[in-house]
């Protein structure tokens, strides 16, 4: 079989070892104790304590610690309020939705970085934190529209309208059946933004301003005069940060779809009792 081919194995070890051995290298050079890092001088762990006690990158830190909260809760309002209004919309209207969600997935970042930057401009908004806010929420809540609105095609309406039956108001039927049941993709929706946010460099340098610099456009700047272990220790925490975060949205994701194939398989076996 092709797959089985020797030569297609070597392809894809060399794709691996261009994506990975990179990677590894930051990670080596980081506990690198010769700050110049054309040799090995030994290992050492004074650049992560360098990393840690540098003004600049905890002030960076800070900064996009606030910035991917903002954005997370705010991807998050307008991803559960645009999927339940989809749930009852029209054919047509659905249909524009997901044409709108999904364009901001497909087109690049650095599109729309530009034209909020221009529409910001014009209409003599500040750039800064809060505009950086913003234009992270315009491509994250694209991402958990997609991830709630996977969850509320699995959600029986029967379940609300029982609820309503048996006495509830409409927010009671919101809160202890529909949202209880968007939870977990909620959840895995808002890491992943969070994660997203977190990693930002465009739209975060065109929007960013003159008062406010993430740790990734800190990072960028650094990396312009002089490539140094301590860049290397802030890469290295912060992908383990992201990965780790990532992983935890991919976990959660995991189980909502495992709980919901347990409780399909539950009500299959009652009712073919």
């Amino acid at each position: 079989m092709i797959r089985r081919h020797p030569v297609v194995g070597a392809i894809a070890l060399v794709v691996i070892g261009y994506l990975w051995i990179p990677i590894l290298a930051v990670a080596v050079n980081s506990f690198n104790r010769s700050s110049l890092m054309v040799r090995w001088g030994g290992s050492t762990a004074h650049w992560y304590s360098l990393a840690f006690h540098d003004p600049n990158v905890r002030t960076g830190l800070i900064t996009t610690l606030e910035i991917a909260l903002g954005s997370t809760a705010l991807s998050l309002v307008i991803a559960v309020s645009g999927s339940l209004w989809w749930r009852r919309a029209p054919a047509r209207a659905r249909a524009i939705y997901d044409a709108l969600v999904y364009a901001r997935i497909v087109l690049p970042e650095v599109v729309f970085a530009t034209a909020l930057f221009f529409l910001f401009l014009k209409a003599h908004f500040p750039l800064g934190i809060l505009a950086i806010i913003i234009g992270h929420s315009v491509w994250n809540s694209a991402y958990a529209a997609v991830i709630i609105q996977a969850r509320l095609t699995g959600l029986d309406p029967a379940i609300e309208e029982a609820a309503a039956d048996l006495g509830a108001t409409p927010w009671r039927v919101f809160r202890r059946v529909t949202f209880a049941a968007l939870l977990p993709a909620i959840i895995a929706s808002g890491l992943l933004t969070f994660t997203f946010s977190f990693d930002d460099v465009v739209t975060s340098y065109f929007l960013g301003g003159q008062s406010s610099s993430p740790l990734p456009l800190v990072l960028f700047g650094m990396i312009r005069f002089r490539i140094t272990p301590e860049i290397n220790a802030i890469g290295v925490m912060v992908m383990l940060f992201t990965v780790t975060l990532m992983g935890v949205a991919v976990a959660v994701f995991a189980l909502m779809g495992s709980a919901r194939r347990g409780r399909r398989g539950a009500f299959a076996e009652f009712y073919g009792q």
